[in-house]
């Protein structure tokens, strides 16, 4: 009787940290947006700027990674909604 086969489908990322976390390291990701490693680290905390959605955007899409402007939009709104204190 074959197996049956089932796709595992990785939940996407739901938050920046995460986001960053698909690179191997903070400055693969850096090198990529030409950016300080310790600009992208600090992102993992304060979130990644609007400015550079588009960028990480299409970086993602050229290594297959599962990350789109919208996603991050969204990323960016809920960070929005945190109360800070």
């Amino acid at each position: 009787m074959p197996r049956a086969t089932t796709q595992r489908h990785a939940a996407p990322p739901a938050s920046f940290a995460e986001v960053i976390n698909l690179w191997p390291t903070a400055g693969d990701l850096a090198a990529t947006l030409d950016v300080e490693a310790v600009t992208v680290r600090a992102w993992r905390r304060r979130g990644i700027p609007a400015r550079y959605w588009a960028a990480v955007a299409a970086a993602a899409r050229v290594s297959g990674r599962p990350i789109d402007e919208r996603l991050l939009a969204e990323l960016g709104s809920v960070r929005k909604g945190r109360s800070h204190g």
